[in-house]
């Protein structure tokens, strides 16, 4: 009897170490020494020497709590400081919000005309309507693409929800992921994608959307003769008594291209809507549940309930008109996509009328994975929470590179252990064993992916995000994550990268 397959996540690449040491604490450490034995000998004191030495020792190690090292936490502090001291924490929408204008969503020096965020500015929601090479040119609904000036990307959201994956047998959920990793490699080789992902919202919701269809139903079978149907008021009972354990997972997933690696010949608008719905064929033919890509309607509403989810049982008592579904509002659709307003803490960012802290997934298990490893992160709505994932394809040349270096760093570390006549570890030469793993998939057709993870807690008091911090810790532990971090002093722009429009975490944002 064969043993089922275990998957594993490589570790977080921080660069060349010395001595278990960073680039950066390496040098803290060398000057600290360096000052210890140079000042005395200038100064004639060697309190100032001691005084150094000691300084950049706690530059390179003195953990400050959400933010790293002290050598780390240091920039986030001053810019945090600086941002402050300018008021520029603070920001309010300018009213009247329906100027009219398609370009008013920004324009490059009206300060008036700027109705997003900093942490959003540059973002556009385009529409593209739907004709026969998109598959769909009987409806009405336009498809919406989400335009990143500052980044040149252009990417397309899909919205997807759950299947049957958890009830499969453990063979047959192995054969899923195998067709996932298929589609990975695939859409890897499409020309222009930058990167792809998905977003998990998920938390409690109000029973809104199963009382409006009881309404409907009541409606339609209710007569003058007859009273309210027996079981639909036994329904409306059930849902009373489950309101407080009803949950909403909203899933999108999203792929971006970046139109300069486009054919100069290629319509960007028309590359970014035939990639998305390659994508959509494939993950269908994976076993996943995606629809077509979504609207500029559909794009703002699922953008404005990660803003403020107190908004959500507005948006599900929402109707769209014909002339919404047709596309006439979206150049608006932008605007309303956006909070109206944002205030930046240290420890967390206040949008609209809650709270928001978000943290990164810093490092990941080592140990072998099963399917559903993951599902007390993502399936726990005990608090709102927003899972997203980036996955950015790596080069054949460059994965080829990395997996070179890796190899032949391990078999110098075991060649000095054995030279001197130390035991190899265990993680060493497991290691061994997976360099040649990712070796032979990538010689097999397989593509490596660089990923990144942030976790996004909502909460409406300070208080109540606390507790949320405290919940989403436990599930990450229950989950075997190894290492999850706040990111305090940059929790806008951290929540910024959660949302589904194809924007990544800055270089500077993760360290």
């Amino acid at each position: 009897m064969t043993s089922s397959p275990v998957y594993r996540l490589a570790r977080r690449r921080s660069g060349m170490a010395h001595f278990g040491l960073g680039p950066a604490p390496l040098i803290l450490v060398a000057g600290g020494f360096t000052a210890l034995i140079v000042l005395p000998l200038l100064t004639g004191s060697l309190v100032v020497g001691a005084a150094v030495a000691a300084g950049c020792g706690m530059a390179a190690f003195v953990p400050v709590p959400g933010a790293g090292p002290l050598y780390e936490a240091a920039p986030l502090v001053v810019r945090h400081l600086a941002r402050r001291t300018g008021a520029r924490h603070h920001w309010v929408a300018p009213l009247p919000l329906l100027s009219g204008a398609p370009a008013a969503v920004e324009r490059p020096g009206d300060k008036a005309g700027r109705l997003l965020p900093p942490p959003l500015r540059g973002l556009e929601i385009l529409t593209v309507p739907r004709t026969a090479a998109t598959g769909a040119a009987h409806s009405l609904t336009p498809i919406g693409l989400i335009h990143d000036r500052r980044a040149g990307t252009l990417a397309a959201v899909l919205s997807s929800r759950g299947s049957e994956f958890g009830l499969l047998e453990t063979a047959d959920q192995h054969d899923r992921l195998s067709a996932w990793a298929q589609v990975l490699a695939h859409t890897a080789r499409d020309s222009g994608v930058a990167r792809l992902g998905w977003s998990l919202w998920s938390g409690p919701t109000p029973p809104s959307d199963h009382l409006l269809w009881l309404h409907d139903r009541q409606s339609g079978t209710a007569t003058a003769d007859h009273g309210p149907d027996q079981a639909a008021e036994d329904y409306q009972r059930l849902l009373e008594n489950a309101a407080p354990a009803l949950t909403r997972h909203d899933l999108r997933l999203w792929l971006s291209l970046d139109t300069r690696r486009l054919h100069r010949r290629a319509a960007p608008l028309d590359a970014a809507v035939q990639a998305a719905l390659t994508f959509a064929e494939r993950c269908r033919a994976a076993g996943l549940v995606v629809g077509d890509p979504d609207s500029p309607v559909d794009i703002a509403e699922a953008l404005r309930l990660r803003a403020d989810p107190s908004v959500a049982a507005t948006l599900t008592r929402v109707r769209h008109t014909l002339a919404q579904q047709s596309g006439a509002i979206s150049v608006l659709a932008g605007v309303h996509a956006g909070p109206l307003s944002m205030h930046a803490r240290w420890n967390a960012v206040r949008i609209d009328d809650v709270w928001h802290r978000t943290f990164w997934v810093a490092q990941w298990p080592t140990a072998g994975l099963r399917p559903g490893w993951l599902d007390p992160l993502l399936f726990d709505a005990s608090c709102v929470r927003t899972v997203a994932f980036v996955l950015e394809p790596v080069p054949a040349r460059a994965s080829r590179r990395r997996i070179n270096a890796d190899a032949v760093e391990l078999e110098s570390r075991m060649a000095v252990r054995e030279r001197h006549g130390f035991r190899v570890p265990t993680h060493l030469a497991g290691a061994q064993a997976q360099v040649d793993e990712r070796e032979a998939e990538l010689h097999s057709g397989h593509v490596e992916y660089g990923y990144v993870a942030l976790v996004d807690v909502t909460a409406p008091t300070l208080d109540d995000l606390d507790d949320a911090s405290t919940q989403l810790a436990e599930a990450a532990a229950f989950a075997g994550v190894s290492e999850i971090r706040p990111l305090h002093g940059r929790h806008d722009l951290a929540w910024a990268a959660t949302l589904p429009t194809g924007r990544v975490p800055a270089r500077g944002l993760l360290r």
